[in-house]
């Protein structure tokens, strides 16, 4: 070890990450380069580029961006005076891994690669500097990448998981569920009246009854259940291990969870109370795959609603 502290644990923020300052002794890396202008906007390089040389930025502010498939970009960090730029890839010799361009108007020393490589040899100090700056820039970008993909599977207002993530999940569990055997259920809910509600009591208060009903749905699921917000009014849960008994057994607890419930209002709908209808159907006994497990639990869904609502209804084979 060399003395050199390090960095305090990654504090996450809402904003970019900005780089911190290097120590004084990155000033020894002036007599290895060329000190040159960078008006606002430059590209110092691209994604993709050769890691031939390195900068230190002097004065300003650079942006390191990265392109995303669809061709957006997002900016991963902010670089100030101080900072080194480039020195991984200078280091293992691979492309460059994102983009810098000058924030506004910028002053950098430009060090060729070898030059850098060479020095790093004699000073294992600064080579362990970088270590921590590193290690700083992964957790970082690790906790947003970690934010972005929870926004991207989550429903905003209730906080299950939304639409697309439980699909994508019922065709992985029954991709798993065909190789060891075991069941798989999925149980379809959908609030009773709920127009009759928000017409009654206005959106702001019909989202509040779809944040507690979600709630009570979450409760209820086991650890390890895929409860989601399905669109508008209808969730769904998907129960990995589970036949059609113990699908109905667990919707039938929601249903009940959710009859009890004192909601602000409930008084008004055509029941007296607020209420959910349901339909379960399993794998494979009901569906081979995931669009027919929706559709037998969606049909039977209906058949709850077409019989007097505030009901559960197994899948077509196992109805009494």
């Amino acid at each position: 070890m060399t003395g050199f502290d390090r960095p305090a644990p990654f504090q996450p923020d809402s904003g970019v990450v900005a780089e911190r300052m290097l120590p004084a002794s990155f000033a020894d890396l002036t007599p290895l380069g060329t000190e040159a202008p960078l008006p606002a906007g430059t590209i110092l390089w691209k994604q993709g580029d050769a890691g031939d040389h390195v900068v230190l930025l002097l004065e300003g502010a650079l942006e390191v961006t990265h392109e995303l498939p669809g061709g957006d970009e997002v900016v991963l960090r902010t670089l100030h005076p101080g900072a080194v730029a480039g020195e991984v890839a200078a280091l293992d010799g691979q492309a460059r891994s994102a983009t810098v361009r000058a924030r506004n108007d910028c002053r950098v020393l430009r060090i060729p690669a070898s030059a850098f490589r060479e020095f790093l040899r004699s000073r294992p100090d600064i080579l362990e500097e970088l270590f921590w700056l590193q290690l700083e820039r992964v957790r970082s970008l690790t906790w947003r990448v970690t934010r972005t993909y929870q926004r991207a599977i989550t429903d905003p207002l209730t906080h299950l998981y939304n639409f697309g993530f439980f699909r994508d999940r019922l065709e992985i569990e029954l991709d798993r569920a065909r190789h060891t055997g075991d069941p798989v259920a999925v149980a379809l809910f959908d609030i009773d009246h709920f127009k009759n509600y928000n017409d009654s009591h206005g959106h702001q208060e019909g989202n509040r009854v779809l944040v507690k009903v979600a709630d009570l749905l979450r409760r209820t699921g086991r650890r390890g259940d895929v409860v989601a917000r399905y669109g508008g009014e209808e969730f769904a849960a998907l129960l990995y291990g589970s036949g059609p008994e113990e699908a109905l057994r667990f919707a039938e607890l929601a249903r009940v969870a959710i009859e009890g419930y004192d909601f602000t209002g409930a008084g008004s709908q055509p029941e007296g109370r607020l209420t959910i209808s349901g339909g379960v159907a399993a794998f494979p006994a009901d569906a081979a795959d995931d669009a027919g497990l929706i559709k037998a639990a969606d049909d039977s869904l209906y058949r709850a609603k077409g019989r007097g609502r505030n009901r559960i209804e197994p899948a077509g084979k196992s109805s009494p």
